[in-house]
């Protein structure tokens, strides 16, 4: 064999030879992908089940009245205002009826028999006016916590937790309370009171609020306007 052909079959088997390394380490590095993309995977599913395991204890946890602890008002002692009479004109503007329609239909969706509350625990204190004035209570009781219930409402679905009376002193034997939302505008929960659950839970267009104490007439005016 003459000294080229030894030359380029040197040069052909150098190349066969770092093409097969070339494949090796692809291969290697294919199959550490594959690991890492499986323990990514594995890690995820795991979380993924950890999380349903949290929401469901979650969902599991006794719900106690200590939830709305706090001081609260009545949503209905602002509506009088002259300060946020002027919501109710876009009010009826945005449900194309007349002004004095509006209010009134407002007013009975949100009426309450007591203008604030005060819950301490499992006791609630019905007062007569917002708890800053001072005000006297017209009752009170201590509820424990019964059942949930999920209701249909204008197509959306809601929750009612259900609290009994623990006593037969108590106003009223039933409170109905939705949990607190509205944090990023207006801090407020919706509730109802009576001594039929069925009729309560069933009962259409009648949400008593409750607000922080420190709510102001502008987010009274944003949330009648909206």
């Amino acid at each position: 064999m003459n000294k080229s052909k030894v030359i380029v079959l040197a040069l052909s088997l150098g190349l066969v030879f770092t093409a097969c390394q070339n494949d090796q380490n692809t291969s290697s590095e294919d199959v550490k992908s594959t690991e890492v993309s499986e323990d990514v995977n594995s890690n995820q599913a795991s979380n993924n089940i950890s999380s349903e395991e949290k929401s469901e204890d979650k969902s599991n946890e006794e719900i106690s009245l200590a939830d709305w602890e706090g001081e609260w008002n009545d949503m209905g002692g602002y509506l009088d205002k002259d300060e946020v009479q002027e919501a109710f004109k876009t009010l009826a503007e945005n449900e194309n009826v007349s002004e004095e329609e509006a209010k009134s239909s407002y007013l009975e969706k949100r009426h309450c028999d007591f203008k604030g509350l005060r819950i301490s625990g499992d006791k609630v204190e019905f007062l007569n006016d917002f708890p800053e004035k001072n005000p006297d209570a017209l009752g009170e009781g201590e509820y424990e916590f019964v059942e949930k219930r999920e209701v249909d409402h204008a197509g959306h679905k809601m929750e009612w937790d259900i609290f009994k009376a623990k006593s037969d002193d108590a106003p009223y034997k039933y409170l109905l309370m939705m949990p607190i939302h509205g944090e990023e505008s207006l801090t407020h929960y919706h509730m109802r009171y009576g001594d039929d659950v069925e009729s309560l839970v069933n009962k259409e267009g009648w949400f008593p609020t409750f607000v922080k104490p420190n709510t102001t007439d502008s987010q009274i005016i944003d949330e009648i306007s909206e």
